[in-house]
């Protein structure tokens, strides 16, 4: 009897074991897919001799981004940040693809630094308009 039972307690352990790695795993797999799929990176902030900011947006990230429905902007012209309308050359950046992205609002002679938010990460540059 008791040679059944240490046999019977290796099994559940074992079956344990293998449950809770199974579970990490779709855990970590979800959550690491989530996290890298729509990264961007800001280059080349710039602006126009009238205080219009253009900026290109890089896709970093394994799945299309919408800049209408995934990218939120901010403006901080030294007042603290305020929500700021971006128009993009493109209605859907694909992976490894650049957009041109032009503020609506102009901001002749400031400093402003402009913050891009996407699902997996932010990425903040700051332009001098003359």
């Amino acid at each position: 009897m008791k040679g059944i039972s240490a046999i019977i307690a290796t099994i559940l352990l074992l079956l344990i074991t293998i449950a809770l790695a199974g579970t990490a795993y779709m855990y970590v797999s979800g959550m690491i897919g989530g996290k890298i799929s729509k990264t961007i990176s800001v280059l080349s902030p710039q602006c126009s001799s009238n205080g219009n900011i253009t900026i290109i947006i890089s896709n970093d990230g394994t799945t299309d981004i919408t800049p209408s429905e995934d990218l939120t902007w901010l403006v901080d012209t030294g007042a603290g940040r305020e929500p700021a309308t971006f128009t993009c050359s493109k209605s859907s950046i694909a992976p490894h693809q650049n957009a041109l992205c032009a503020s609506n609002t102009l901001y002749p002679g400031q400093t402003v630094q402009v913050t891009v938010i996407s699902p997996s990460n932010s990425a903040t540059q700051s332009v001098y308009c003359a």
